[in-house]
């Protein structure tokens, strides 16, 4: 098993905040006091030069600020539309600095106590001030971050903060290319909070502080160890208690353990604890969680307290038997997932997160990958507790830089990933790239930076594989340097035909010597566009792109996917369209389609109800096609998904015929004819009591 994360000893240790913790009173009080910052922000999209004598800088009068909330972003109009903004921002959107204040409810009460504030999502690069005083930079649009504040406040009712954001392109900071708009703003929560003198660390790459690692697993009991880093000021540690406390699903506590600090250890105090009788966390079929606290005390009093997911269970990839769940073999089958949508760009609320999810489990996936980046500390919890596996992986995309300066920001995305997400039992595996010596931007070779953000994903955690995407067509070297390799794959959309991909599979599988993922697969389509008789592929930057090449796209590729031992897990491209504003394709500017759900959450393409009939168990019945009217051919096909025993279509009223779904779970009736003007078409699986039903209109020819 895992030695737990390592933590440099140099690391000068002090962030965080866990986000399990609700809200807590402003009156003074033992322990950790969180108030989120989202309402009454101002709000200035354009650059102040930071002159103290000046009177911009001291009053931003001019122009007048905009009030807003967070989650914002200022991309969510232009970062989407397709079309540049002006003559002078040539990526289409504006990426540039815009500037954050608010004021700070910092209590009188508070003073004696340490304060910290904490950002979960910033792009691209954030600067804070408080009270006009630098505090820190970070660099990164998709780590949290912590600063301590406490020195730089009044506690006079009066105290501020201002923050500098900007979405520009910088040559140290990955991404250096993507295709996907990089949406400025604050556009994750933001909180202040306090703690006693001694306190759980809130500022190790803005982590929770709290590492809990399986250390044995057994039917009588598991072992966890409990990794806790203490950031004390100075302060003398020798009557301090740490106290950890497991509590099961159900909040009745199963195991409970106090030891006594003495001084603070560089790499934080270690602790072991047993859990009698452990229930596993076993992904869909069983996700059980139980929750570590983990408390600070002095005589009594509490001083801090971090609360954490724990899941009991294993992880591997197996070269021969794939994706180990707990040792077993468990066959991963999902969807790729950008975090934003329609108006909202990635400023997501919590209520965005749970439709995006809810979507997803109800089409039947089991794994998401969080493409390309980290994403929400709330969406990760989301798939802790409904059992869902996740990928997750660094912004590592298409290109690297060979300055130091853009290494160190590497393996700073890459710390902040996996010690932020360590204790998430649902994430099952490392990204550390996606597509690299890709396009125009890839100057520097990759494989002196991939070699070394592998070695550092092993040193901090050694229990989770490490994985990566390419678009290669071949095994090169950066490929063998993660624990398992993926491709993604788009045979039948950029290039040749849907058949060619277990051929390609193969090839790959052959290369590596193992079984391979299929980390990306789709094509694209316009909901209100429609083809009828025999597919035609679309040329993929065309300003057609017809349901139903993507169905047949999907239903061809399923077929070589589904049970094919070269492969440990598959992830479809995408679940949600997404805005790219430098493309214009599909009918839509300045978006990706090739979702399966439109970017406005609001239609289900038909693809999503192909993959429900093959992924959902729950009985269901879906008409392909069934937008496509009017229609022109008096006689076609139509294809029904199910997961039924036997599905019988009605046109007009009239049985056409009972019909069993093949392997793909596909009912078809080759050669239906249609009336002039309205036909209704039924179909029904009545044993298990589904139906759907459309209306095709059949255009009337001139004789």
């Amino acid at each position: 098993m895992g030695q737990g994360p390592r933590t440099p000893a140099t690391q000068k240790v002090r962030v965080f905040f866990v986000a399990l913790l609700g809200l807590a009173s402003l009156g003074h009080s033992s322990g950790r006091e969180v108030v989120p910052l989202v309402e009454d922000w101002k709000f200035l999209k354009r650059e102040i030069a930071p002159d103290q004598n000046a009177e911009e800088w001291r009053n931003f009068k001019t122009p007048p600020w905009e009030v807003v909330s967070i989650p914002h972003t200022w991309n969510a109009e232009d970062g989407a539309n397709g079309l540049a903004a002006d003559s002078g921002v040539p990526e289409g959107y504006y990426r540039g600095p815009a500037w954050y204040e608010r004021a700070l409810p910092v209590p009188a009460e508070w003073k004696g106590r340490r304060v910290f504030v904490r950002f979960e999502g910033v792009s691209l690069v954030a600067d804070v001030l408080i009270n006009r005083i630098p505090v820190g930079q970070h660099r990164g649009a998709f780590g949290a971050f912590c600063f301590e504040i406490t020195p730089y406040l009044k506690f006079d009712g009066k105290d501020a903060m201002r923050v500098r954001v900007d979405n520009s392109r910088a040559f140290d900071v990955a991404p250096l290319s993507g295709d996907f708009t990089i949406f400025g703003g604050i556009y994750r929560p933001v909180e202040i909070f306090s703690t006693g003198e001694v306190c759980i660390t809130p500022t190790f790459f803005g982590s929770s502080g709290v590492f809990l690692t399986l250390q044995n697993m057994g039917k009588e009991k598991a072992e966890v160890e409990v990794k806790t880093l203490i950031s004390s000021e100075g302060s003398d540690l020798q009557d301090i208690a740490l106290e950890i406390e497991i509590k099961n699903a159900e909040g009745v506590m199963v195991a409970k353990k106090t030891e006594h600090i003495g001084k603070a250890a560089p790499n934080g105090h270690t602790a072991a604890i047993e859990i009698p009788s452990p229930r596993l966390w076993r992904g869909v079929a069983d996700p059980y969680l139980y929750s570590a606290t983990v408390r600070l005390k002095r005589g009594g009093e509490l001083l801090d307290e971090v609360t954490q997911p724990l899941g009991i269970r294993t992880v591997a990839i197996d070269k021969e038997e794939g994706f180990l769940l707990n040792g077993e073999p468990y066959a991963l089958h999902g969807v790729n997932r950008h975090q934003e949508r329609t108006d909202k760009g990635w400023a997501l609320s919590n209520a965005d997160h749970d439709e995006d999810h809810a979507l997803i489990r109800e089409m039947g996936a089991n794994t998401i990958r969080h493409a390309h980046y980290q994403q929400a500390g709330y969406f990760h919890g989301l798939n802790d507790r409904h059992g869902i596996i996740s990928w997750e992986e660094i912004p590592l995309v298409d290109a690297v830089s060979a300055s130091p300066e853009f290494l160190a920001n590497a393996r700073q995305q890459l710390q902040e990933m996996v010690y932020q997400n360590y204790n998430h039992p649902s994430v099952g595996m490392w990204g550390i790239f996606n597509e690299l010596d890709c396009g125009a931007m890839a100057t520097a070779p990759a494989v002196p930076v991939v070699d070394d953000l592998q070695k550092l994903a092993k040193q901090i955690d050694p229990t989770r594989p490490t994985v990566a995407a390419s678009f290669r067509q071949n095994a090169g070297a950066k490929h063998r340097i993660p624990e398992a390799a993926a491709w993604n794959i788009y045979p039948g959309w950029y290039s040749s035909s849907p058949d060619d991909a277990a051929g390609w599979i193969a090839d790959f599988s052959k290369q590596m010597g193992a079984r391979i993922g299929i980390s990306e697969y789709g094509a694209g389509a316009n909901p209100g566009q429609f083809q009828e008789g025999e597919l035609v592929r679309p040329v993929h930057n065309g300003s057609l792109h017809p349901q139903e090449w993507q169905n047949y796209f999907h239903e061809r590729l399923w077929t070589q996917l589904k049970d094919n031992p070269n492969l440990w897990g598959t992830w479809i491209w995408a679940m949600f369209d997404f805005a790219v504003d430098k493309r214009n394709e599909g009918g839509i500017p300045g978006l990706n389609d090739k979702g399966v759900v439109t970017r406005d959450r609001k239609t289900k393409k038909d693809t999503f109800y192909f993959y429900k009939a093959n992924w959902n168990p729950d009985p269901m019945v879906r008409i392909a096609s069934r937008a496509a009217s009017p229609r022109k051919q008096a006689v076609t096909e139509v294809k029904v998904y199910s997961n039924c025993a036997e599905v019988e279509l009605f046109v007009n009223g009239q049985s056409a015929g009972l019909a069993k779904p093949d392997a793909s779970k596909v009912c078809r009736w080759p050669a239906v004819a249609l009336q002039p003007g309205a036909n209704t078409i039924k179909a029904v699986a009545e044993r298990e009591g589904v139906s759907d039903a459309c209306e095709w209109n059949l255009e009337k020819t001139n004789p």
